[in-house]
């Protein structure tokens, strides 16, 4: 009797999978290319000065940027003019103040961390109240909350002063600084006693 013989079962070939693209719907494949198209549109009309699609654009932005500018030269202008802080008076005035100090004072202490100070910054003196408050109206448009401090001296007369604060630590007190100086005023720092 012949023999069956066995046939082996041929190996499965592995199909390999295909990488399929994600499928987007038609529709929000249509929305993506029109705001591609209305965007493009709009940036190249607001580069173009021919008045069409995107001109109020353009606009927009010249204008913003032409208002900060004058906005920044006005501030300038106004500390340059304006300002007492140029002229040096201390040459008259420490005679005044002068006090002699006995030769049995005691020892120096250690110096302490000035957590017990706050900070404050002087934009501007001004002899006139009105420049005082021109300055601070545009350091408030700006975003600074200041006060005006009227000082009267005996010699000089009266001086109304632009003060911003108070700031809890140096840090914060250096970084106004800093934002200050970026609109050309030259504020200094000073601390009070709590």
């Amino acid at each position: 009797m012949p023999q069956a013989r066995r046939i082996k079962p041929k190996p499965k070939e592995q199909k390999k999978k295909a990488r399929k693209a994600p499928n987007l719907p038609w529709g929000l494949m249509l929305v993506i290319l029109v705001s591609g198209i209305i965007l493009g549109m709009l940036f190249s009309g607001a580069r173009d000065s021919d008045g069409g699609f995107g001109a109020g654009l353009k606009a927009l932005m010249d204008n913003n940027q032409t208002e900060s500018d004058a906005e920044d030269k006005a501030i300038e202008e106004l500390i340059n003019t304006k300002s007492t802080e140029k002229e040096f008076d201390f040459y008259t005035i420490l005679p005044d103040i002068e006090q002699i100090m006995p030769d049995d004072l005691p020892d120096a202490e250690p110096l302490r961390p000035k957590d017990n100070f706050d900070y404050y910054l002087q934009a501007a003196s001004f002899r006139k109240h009105a420049d005082a408050e021109k300055l601070r109206a545009r350091l408030a448009l700006k975003g600074h909350s200041s006060v005006t401090q009227a000082r009267t001296t005996e010699n000089n007369g009266t001086f109304y002063r632009v003060r911003l604060g108070p700031y809890r630590d140096k840090r914060k007190a250096k970084t106004a600084k800093n934002k200050l100086q970026r609109l050309g005023v030259r504020p200094f720092v000073f601390t009070v006693k709590k």
